[in-house]
This record gives structure tokens, C-alpha cells and sequence, in this order.
């Protein structure tokens, strides 16, 4: 396969952009923790529980799982029953991987459209996270899943031109490929690649 150093470039750049977004759920992830250990520590000490720290974590769940999924596709890729996919020839095997990131893209394209209408509807009405006075405002939330389809759908759309432009084993994320295995044309060139980085 050709080396694409333009493809290669924007790859690092859609891994990097990912990859924050990955950083801005493990946050959520650790406000998560940090809440529910003062909200059991402040009612078993203090008989006085964090206001709304249900609620809050709750709603925090949302980012961490939303905002890491576009990550996840660019660094492991989507599951691949290799079982079956390993038994076909090799364009047809890359033919299904376009096609189902093709379709992944579409469908997460769509749903992000969805959950933006479902994020104005509770905008508009201002929908709080429950009936309590300091309740707070759960349009935000809805935005985040919003993101985090667009970042999945945008995910999927590069995993299709990395298919076509970018060999496997000098993708950002890629898993390591056995130098054994693989031609001795792409071993050398998968070799130069990383002595360039």
C-alpha cells in the first residue's frame, strides 16, 4: 500500500482531537467517584448528603460514556467477528469494513440530528433533573450526546478513508502488527515509519 504522509498527518490530527475528547469523560469519570465518596461519606458522617449527588451522577454517566466512544473507534476499531470476515478474500473482508463504516457513520450522523432536536425540545421547555428546588438544567446533557454521536459518526467517516489511504500498521492507535507477518516490503516501510516518528 502506498504511504499517504497528508492522510497519515490528519490521522494524528483526528486521533489527537479524539483523544480529548476521551480526556474530557475520564474527567467526568473522576468527578463520578469524587461525588459519590463525599455524598456516602457526608450521610454516613454528617447525616448530610451532596444536593442532587444522584442526580449528578446519574447525568455524569452520559460523558463518560458519549464522549469516549469516538475515540474508541479510531484507536481499536469496531469489532470484527474475524471467525467469519477471515474466511473471505481480502478486498471483499475491506469492501464489508467500508461498508459497515459507511453505515456506522450514517446512523450515528442521523441519531446526533435526533438527539440535537431532543436537546432544543428540553431547552425550550427547560427541563430540570428532577422536581427538587436546586435542580439543574438537562439540556446540556442532551448536547453531550449529541457530540458524542457527531464524534462517532466523524470517527467512522476517517476509519473509511483509512481504509483506503492509511496501511494498518502505521494508523494512530493501531494495534502492533507482527513484523513476521506481514510482506517484507511492508515490514521495511512499517519499519522506516516508525524511525521517522
Amino acid at each position: 500500500m502506498k504511504v499517504h504522509a497528508w492522510a497519515e498527518k490528519i490521522d494524528r490530527i483526528v486521533f489527537k482531537i479524539m483523544y480529548g475528547f476521551s480526556l474530557a469523560a475520564a474527567v467526568a469519570l473522576i468527578l463520578i467517584a469524587v461525588l459519590a465518596t463525599v455524598d456516602s461519606l457526608g450521610t454516613a458522617i454528617f447525616s448530610q448528603s451532596v444536593p442532587n449527588g444522584t442526580d449528578w451522577v446519574t447525568y455524569l454517566n452520559i460523558p463518560v460514556v458519549f464522549l469516549s466512544m469516538g475515540f474508541i473507534q479510531v484507536e481499536r476499531g469496531n469489532t470484527v467477528v474475524d471467525l467469519l470476515s477471515n474466511k473471505f478474500p481480502k478486498a471483499v473482508q475491506k469492501g464489508i469494513k467500508i461498508f459497515g463504516y459507511a453505515l456506522g457513520a450514517f446512523l450515528c450522523a442521523f441519531l446526533c440530528k435526533c438527539e440535537f432536536s431532543l436537546m432544543m425540545d428540553k431547552l425550550n421547555s427547560a427541563t430540570r433533573s428532577s422536581s427538587a428546588g436546586n435542580a439543574f438544567l438537562v439540556w446540556p446533557f442532551a448536547a453531550i450526546i449529541a457530540i458524542g454521536y457527531l464524534t462517532v459518526a466523524v470517527a467512522f467517516l476517517w476509519s473509511v478513508f483509512r481504509e483506503i489511504w492509511i496501511a494498518p500498521e502505521r494508523r494512530m492507535g493501531a494495534l502492533p502488527v507482527q513484523e513476521a507477518a506481514l510482506p517484507p516490503q511492508v515490514a521495511e516501510a512499517a519499519k522506516n515509519g516508525k524511525e521517522e516518528e
